[in-house]
């Protein structure tokens, strides 16, 4: 499945760091929106992505988000003018990435996924996202518009919380925080769909049960594919000795953030378990109602094989048959027939059998 791995045919034999977008297009010009900020100042501004050369710091630190990761150009530029490593630009147009945190000597460079759950499809629908940062810049790559940042964006445009006087590394961790919130509200909304379907188990279970436990089985792996790596970047976050990382004042915002991702992974793996539960539940069901049917079945099978044999006596061709010419004899043949028909259904009932 193209969400669980890009086809890299693109690169292939290019030399490391070759800027090539391998993923869908997603939109036809690249969008960029510049944030300068200090702990007393505030100024947005969006370049046009046309022009090579980004407008100059206005205050201490920068927020540039780049929407559209396929033009190599634009990409070139932003790579020269911020002194990026090849390889994490390279690994930000590769949209197939697995979630992780790489030091470099001069920035810090982390990517993983931001989810959201489209209702009307039934699936998870994924997007990269990547961060570059040092003490006085970070850079978001993103591949389409709309995203959950607006709250950060707003807490920086009113100064509010610590968001203006920390460093790079504290907006990084905001921006992080807002996605590992999207998760889980994902797996929540999820999690809701997926408690509606034990009552559908037990009262009306059928075959199109089945079809949705086994997307939200499907799904469900999906998400913890990508969770699992983002837990092992928030750890590499937590050891890193980077001086771009102030410890004291950030880390433990970030060890809170991993308490999250394990916690999310936690719910993620108990949803997939009682999807097993409901399709054990659902197949015992269905085993038990045939059990019903076949018990009934087989109950007016065992009444009508002694009938029939009666019916097979005295339907025979023999010239002499005594009962046939005595005057009550279609009489008693039904009261026999009746006889054993009920006394066999007492003594079925007597044995609790239905």
């Amino acid at each position: 499945m193209a969400r669980f791995f890009k086809k890299r045919i693109e690169n292939k034999g290019l030399a490391p760091g070759a800027l090539v977008f391998i993923g869908q297009k997603k939109l036809d010009q690249p969008l960029l929106g510049l944030h300068h900020y200090g702990p007393e100042n505030y100024d947005q501004e969006e370049p046009d992505p046309s022009d090579i050369k980004l407008p100059a710091a206005k205050y201490e630190k920068r927020w540039l988000n780049v929407v559209g990761l396929h033009d190599a150009r634009l990409m070139d530029s932003i790579q020269e003018q911020f002194g990026l490593h090849p390889l994490a630009m390279e690994d930000v147009m590769n949209t197939g990435q697995r979630a992780k945190f790489e030091e470099f000597d001069d920035h810090l460079f982390i990517t993983l996924k931001m989810l959201q759950f489209d209702d009307k499809k039934g699936l998870v629908q994924s997007e990269q996202l990547s961060l570059v940062f040092a003490d006085d810049f970070l850079i978001s790559f993103q591949e389409q518009e709309g995203d959950v940042f607006d709250p950060v964006r707003e807490r920086l445009a009113e100064g509010k919380g610590l968001i203006r006087k920390r460093g790079c590394d504290y907006l990084a961790y905001a921006l992080l925080d807002t996605v590992v919130d999207s998760y889980i509200y994902l797996v929540e909304h999820m999690g809701e769909k997926i408690d509606d379907l034990e009552l559908r188990v037990l009262d009306s279970p059928d075959e199109s049960i089945v079809s949705e436990i086994n997307t939200y089985k499907r799904e469900l792996h999906f998400v913890m594919k990508v969770l699992k790596p983002v837990k092992d970047l928030m750890g590499g976050i937590i050891r890193s000795n980077s001086p771009f990382i102030h410890k004291k004042e950030v880390l433990p915002y970030f060890k809170d953030l991993e308490g999250l991702v394990l916690h999310t992974l936690e719910s993620v793996d108990t949803y997939r378990n009682l999807l097993s539960d409901y399709l054990n539940l659902y197949h015992t069901s269905i085993s038990t109602k045939m059990n019903d049917i076949m018990r009934v079945l087989t109950i007016f099978s065992a009444i009508f094989i002694p009938l029939s044999f009666f019916a097979g006596v005295y339907g025979t061709n023999f010239e002499y048959f005594p009962e046939l010419h005595y005057k009550y004899s279609y009489f008693i043949f039904w009261g026999m027939i009746l006889a054993v028909a009920i006394s066999m259904l007492w003594y079925f009932r007597r044995k609790k059998w239905f």
